[in-house]
This record gives C-alpha cells, sequence and structure tokens, in this order.
C-alpha cells in the first residue's frame, strides 16, 4: 500500500466511498450519519470535494495495483463549527474508507500518515470531528487511533441536529507512550 497526493481526480472515489458507506449505515439502521442519499450525483457534495481536492491536503491510500481504499483531507484549518485550537494544529476535515476493502487498517494508515505530516510541519497538535451518535462507535474507532475525546458538539441540520465529538491527539504524547 502507498499514500500520495490527491486531487480533482479522486472525486469520483470520494463519492463512490460515500456511496458505499451510506448503504452500509442504512443497511444497519443509521440514517442520521450522512443521509440516504448515494453522494454519487449529488452536485452540493462533489462541489465540497472539489474544494476539498483544491486544498493540496487531500491524500489517497492505495493498494499494489493502484485502487484506492482510503482518502483523507488534511489542513491547518479546523472545521468552523468547532472551537479554535488557539495553537498550530493540523486537522483531520475529513476520513473515509472503502467498505469493500474493511478490515485491512486503511483509517490507521491514513493516520499515522496526517501524524507524520504534522511532525514534519513541527506541529504538536492533530485533531479531527466525527459522528457522535450510536453509543459513540466511531467515536472509539479514533480512540484506538490514539485521540482522546475533547468535546461534544451539535451542528443544526435540516430540522434536527448532527451529534458530533472534537478528538484531539498530542504528538509529544503519543511519542512518550
Amino acid at each position: 500500500m502507498r499514500i500520495r497526493v490527491g486531487g480533482r481526480d479522486d472525486v469520483p472515489a470520494f463519492l463512490a466511498f460515500g456511496d458505499e458507506a451510506v448503504a452500509w449505515m442504512n443497511a444497519r439502521g443509521n440514517t442520521q450519519q450522512w443521509g440516504t442519499e448515494p453522494w454519487t450525483g449529488n452536485e452540493k457534495r462533489r462541489e465540497g470535494f472539489l474544494q476539498r481536492a483544491d486544498t493540496g491536503g487531500m491524500r489517497v491510500l492505495e493498494d499494489e495495483d493502484g485502487m484506492p481504499l482510503g482518502i483523507m483531507v488534511i489542513t491547518e484549518e479546523r472545521q468552523p463549527y468547532v472551537p479554535d485550537a488557539e495553537e498550530r494544529e493540523l486537522y483531520v476535515n475529513f476520513l473515509i474508507t472503502s467498505r469493500k476493502h474493511a478490515g485491512r487498517g486503511t483509517g490507521r494508515a491514513l493516520i499515522e500518515r496526517a501524524k507524520q505530516e504534522a511532525a514534519e510541519r513541527g506541529i504538536d497538535l492533530l485533531r479531527v470531528d466525527c459522528w457522535a451518535g450510536e453509543d459513540g462507535n466511531l467515536v472509539k474507532v479514533y480512540e484506538r487511533y490514539g485521540f482522546t475525546r475533547v468535546q461534544e458538539f451539535t451542528v443544526p441540520v435540516g430540522d434536527g441536529e448532527w451529534p458530533g465529538m472534537l478528538l484531539a491527539m498530542r504528538l509529544s504524547e503519543s511519542a512518550e507512550g
């Protein structure tokens, strides 16, 4: 497996991973995290991922045949709905993996790449936010990667709210452990 810098040409894979995730989550009864509609064909989502591709922070993990297995977007800007870190940080703005290739360590490998890039930039703080519904199952995944819970939050969505969790990792602390 290798990780490369991604770009606009990777947006169809991003959307396909979203389609897989929505179908998988919906089959498990989760219709709140990312809704019920496929991402492919959703122009607003496509535009959002094109904008993310333009940040230069897209990373694509591929298998030995060049098949994308996961995509991450990292930037030094946080999501607008979480509090400022008051210090320089590397923020995992998006992380998605192929459900077809689950269990291959794709998410962990991408987080390790984020840690490496943060260290190369002289940044000690890595943060991420995620869906906190379903008893915090996704939160627990990030905790297994070495993140700790910082703060719960909600994002208004339609007539309801999307429950989220902000998590952080100090590279200096993870290096000591």
